[in-house]
């Protein structure tokens, strides 16, 4: 089902014209002068794209194409896709930041092509749920960015990003919203490991939109999957995603207790199997980084996002990033002992 709804209730008007207005300077000398910041920033550890640096010199919203396959079919609805990415940037409530050592506030020195990034993922999920944007912004939220590891550690930071459910922050490494863009081909994007939008879909977890604001716990459910998410609700979406997790968790316990390995393989990772958060995150950025194999190993689930959240990811995507999927299956052909399930499958 697609829901073809232009509107944001409760964003302000804003200049889009402004927003991506061309900078008139000679382009190499300014995409040099963009990748010299980020190597400022991030001791070197962040290389940034060309694409993002183009982005950042020109303003031109086509050179952030790479990162968001939503607009490869979109045609007449780019300008609707553009409009969208520029309000959720400038959006009061939304709130992105950059943090040094020591817990430093460099906000003021984050090239724009990160702050447009955080917002494309966001306005890629929901360009076909204005609903549940909306709702999402009622308040402020925040995504910490952080120039190096060492920053990122020192603000409480584990592994290289997480949702904090205390502070209702994702927090991230800055270099890590670039990762999963690289191709064989110059210039294609390929879907990959997404880091943004597994603690994206952390935080959606958490949101509330009874409340508008963020749970202290999981339920391991994204907004519109709950009954008392109210008028947000899809049935259908629900019980094809819960048809979907129980069939996962079955081919799970296979392998967890070495049955019959004829079965297919679960899709994810043992990592997404230990709790329900794990599971919503991990499954919740396969559906934008590798629909096609998610489509053909679980119908039903894959059906169950389609039905959240509107469209068909497939219709960006060639082919999806092999590198992620055998990652995950060779872990199960190893012979390997997965960990324990810890998932759960509401009725």
């Amino acid at each position: 089902m697609t829901n073809r709804v232009h509107g944001l209730v409760g964003f302000p008007g804003t200049n889009i014209s402004a927003s991506f207005r061309e900078i008139r300077v000679p382009l190499a000398s300014a995409l040099n002068r963009v990748a010299e910041v980020y190597a400022r920033l991030t001791e070197g550890a962040c290389r940034p794209q060309a694409e993002a640096l183009r982005f950042d010199a020109s303003g031109d919203p086509r050179a952030l194409d790479r990162y968001f396959p939503i607009t490869r079919f979109l045609s007449d609805e780019l300008p609707a896709f553009d409009a969208l990415l520029g309000e959720v940037a400038q959006h009061p409530h939304f709130d992105v930041r950059l943090f040094g050592e020591g817990r430093a506030d460099l906000s003021s020195e984050l090239p724009r092509s990160a702050r447009y990034l955080v917002a494309g993922h966001i306005a890629e999920t929901f360009f076909y749920r204005r609903d549940i944007l909306a709702r999402f912004f009622a308040a402020p939220r925040h995504f910490h960015l952080y120039t190096t590891a060492r920053a990122y550690q020192q603000d409480g930071g584990n592994a290289g990003g997480q949702y904090h459910s205390e502070r209702e922050a994702v927090q991230l490494v800055l270099a890590r919203l670039f990762e999963g863009f690289d191709g064989p081909t110059p210039g294609v994007a390929t879907p990959g490991v997404a880091p943004f939008l597994h603690e994206f879909g952390h935080m959606l977890d958490f949101f509330d939109p009874a409340s508008g604001g963020l749970r202290r716990g999981s339920d391991g459910l994204l907004p519109g999957l709950r009954p008392s998410d109210g008028d947000l609700f899809r049935p259908r979406a629900r019980a094809a995603f819960l048809e979907g997790k129980r069939l996962e968790l079955h081919r799970y316990r296979v392998r967890y207790n070495r049955l019959d390995t004829r079965d297919p393989l679960p899709i994810g990772h043992p990592y997404v199997f230990q709790n329900d958060a794990e599971f919503c995150a991990g499954y919740f950025e396969m559906f934008f980084r590798n629909p096609h194999y998610l489509a053909e190993q679980n119908p039903d689930l894959f059906h169950a996002y389609v039905e959240l959240f509107g469209y068909d990811t497939r219709r960006g995507w060639e082919r999806d990033f092999d590198f992620y999927i055998n990652a995950n299956r060779e872990f199960y052909l190893s012979g390997q002992q997965p960990w324990p399930p810890g998932i759960t499958t509401p009725g």
